[in-house]
């Protein structure tokens, strides 16, 4: 099977926490191009609920993928003692059909004014930070473009890629904070300024960031 095809879990290997993303992802799956896909106003809402664990209770915790399997499953819930995470337990209302033989999704309109809404909250206010290998993504347009989507790093990385030194993000320490956090005054940060697949990075001192990010749009 295409890695792409695979479906996939999400895990906080400190609290021993799974997330299924296919609950809350337009097409109800969890590929990497499921995960990957946004609506060109609303953004992705697996990306917002995960955002916001990110900014809270799991800001700091070692974030990765799994394949989702049978056998997985039964590994990290017995063997390892992991459990469903229950925070939000709301699936995305989405209904799925045929027209022409294109794949057609429907979202509910309550759906549309709730996903709608955490877009002003998160657009050009946070950035995604990596603590272990000190670099960071701005969450603003970039991540939400229409057709180049960009999942931030450690959505798209597997634990076997960790290995390979292929720029993963896998079991690292991650969190989002507010665009003009301290986090930066304290140690040395690079941007990953580029779309997925390019490891491009630049340092930015604290007034470049300001003038290059502090204003809202």
């Amino acid at each position: 099977m295409e890695k792409n095809d695979q479906q996939h879990l999400l895990v906080n290997m400190d609290k021993k926490k799974i997330m299924e993303p296919a609950r809350l992802t337009w097409a109800g799956d969890s590929t990497i191009t499921g995960m990957a896909g946004t609506h060109p106003q609303l953004g992705n809402p697996f990306q917002y609920v995960v955002f916001q664990l990110l900014m809270d209770e799991w800001k700091g915790d070692r974030i990765t993928l799994v394949v989702d399997s049978k056998e997985v499953r039964e590994y990290l819930l017995k063997e390892e003692n992991y459990a469903f995470y229950e925070g939000d337990k709301k699936k995305l209302l989405r209904r799925n059909r045929k027209e022409a033989g294109i794949d057609v999704v429907s979202i509910d309109p309550s759906e549309a004014v709730r996903w709608k809404k955490q877009w002003g909250e998160f657009l050009n206010q946070y950035v995604l930070i990596n603590y272990d290998s000190h670099l960071f993504m701005t969450i603003d347009r970039r991540l939400f473009k229409r057709t180049k989507n960009m999942m931030p790093y450690f959505v798209l990385a597997q634990a076997e890629e960790q290995a390979e030194q292929k720029g993963s993000w896998a079991g690292n320490r991650i969190g989002i904070e507010p665009i003009d956090t301290d986090t930066f005054e304290s140690d040395v940060y690079f941007e990953m300024f580029r779309m997925i697949g390019d490891k491009s990075a630049c340092q930015l001192g604290v007034a470049d960031f300001h003038r290059r990010h502090g204003g809202l749009c």
